[in-house]
């Protein structure tokens, strides 16, 4: 059976796109591509630190981790610079 366009065969996928951006802050919501399962994925970039953090739904506290820590590094020097940040972020791990 072929995998889905967009599904890791292994580790997982870590989608967002910004959705909301307010004074102090920018959300971004996606998704962490499972192989056999997709999670919905929360990240909110406080502003002007650059700290993250992310929500995913379901028992998935690594996951959160990890969605925290690629945002922050995607973001990082947008925050530094007082720049837009960017408008999607997709990342594979494992």
């Amino acid at each position: 059976m072929s995998q889905p366009i967009g599904r890791p065969v292994s580790g997982a996928r870590y989608i967002v796109e910004r959705a909301e951006s307010g004074e102090g802050s920018v959300v971004y919501r996606g998704l962490v591509r499972l192989p056999d399962a997709d999670l919905p994925l929360e990240v909110t970039v406080t502003l002007p630190s650059g700290a993250t953090r992310a929500v995913v739904q379901g028992d998935a506290a690594d996951h959160e981790k990890m969605a925290a820590a690629l945002i922050r590094a995607a973001t990082k020097s947008a925050v530094a610079a007082g720049e837009e940040l960017p408008r999607k972020v997709e990342r594979w791990r494992g």
